[in-house]
């Protein structure tokens, strides 16, 4: 799973349809006709990734964004939380999350690392709130179903929800062949340049290549259902744990990779998901 056009328009109500940001805006009269909202995703997409590799020390991006689309979709994270509040017709939906935080403290939430590391690899379907902004998104923002690449400036990233259904209410299948670069290079150590063709912005504009829901007839179940041939693609192409099975688990790993979330993951490893509960006051 990730975050998909529909979150940032639910969460930050700012449009994610209009012109890409393919350069700095200079005529501010304009300034509403840009699809900021695909803009910030693109550059959270790009910050994920980077945060996710060993080493990484920090992270630049709507953290707002981030924080919220957590708490609603992993309930079980919402820690020392109250209950979201309501908000006005209209407004940004992370302010369901702007109440105080309560209780906390190294003594009622571990701050070990270990501990979110196996909270995380312990998630079924079951901890998951696939659908938190009712039961279809991909109707209320079209836009959240567009196939192809998203931008802010010289960031680009793919941008495929054939690999979420289930956050369209649809039973999670197989997906189509990722979009690929059109070329790749790595001029240092610890930087890539990746380039995606121009023919790519095209669909953008020409609002092209929409993923047609119809074709997954099947909408999932209260548990986020998938196909069994899916599950069986994933495993060949994923860990199911983050945390390395230790001697004489192998068989267990193996048997709970069926039982297990089993969600395509965006770059979100737990190493970056803890320092985001941490600094954002989300634990002690």
């Amino acid at each position: 799973m990730t975050i998909t056009l529909h979150d940032v328009s639910f969460l930050l109500q700012i449009p994610v349809d209009g012109e890409l940001l393919a350069a700095p805006a200079k005529d501010l009269q304009i300034v509403s006709k840009y699809a900021w909202g695909a803009g910030v995703l693109a550059w959270m997409y790009r910050q994920l990734g980077r945060s996710s590799r060993a080493g990484s020390k920090g992270f630049s991006g709507c953290l707002t964004l981030l924080q919220a689309w957590i708490y609603e979709y992993f309930p079980s994270l919402r820690i020392n939380r109250a209950a979201p509040q309501t908000v006005a017709q209209g407004d940004p939906l992370a302010r369901r999350w702007e109440g105080p935080v309560h209780g906390g403290g190294p003594s009622e939430v571990p701050r070990r690392l270990d501990h979110y590391r196996r909270l995380l690899d312990g998630f079924t379907a079951d901890h998951v709130d696939w659908l938190p902004f009712g039961a279809h998104p991909g109707r209320a923002v079209p836009r959240s179903l567009y196939r192809g690449v998203i931008r802010i400036y010289d960031v680009t990233e793919a941008y495929d929800p054939s690999r979420t259904l289930r956050q369209f209410g649809y039973r999670q299948v197989i997906p189509d062949p990722p979009i690929r670069p059109s070329r790749v290079s790595r001029p240092a150590v610890g930087t890539y340049r990746v380039v995606f063709g121009a023919d790519l912005d095209q669909l953008w504009r020409s609002r092209g290549q929409l993923i047609n829901l119809d074709a997954y007839s099947t909408p999932f179940d209260d548990t986020g259902s998938v196909d069994p041939e899916y599950l069986k693609w994933y495993t060949l192409r994923t860990h199911p744990c983050i945390v390395p099975p230790r001697d004489g688990e192998q068989q267990e790993v193996a048997l709970l990779t069926y039982e297990m979330v089993s969600f395509y993951v965006f770059p979100l490893l737990v190493n970056f998901i803890y320092n985001i509960l941490y600094y954002c006051g989300m634990i002690y």
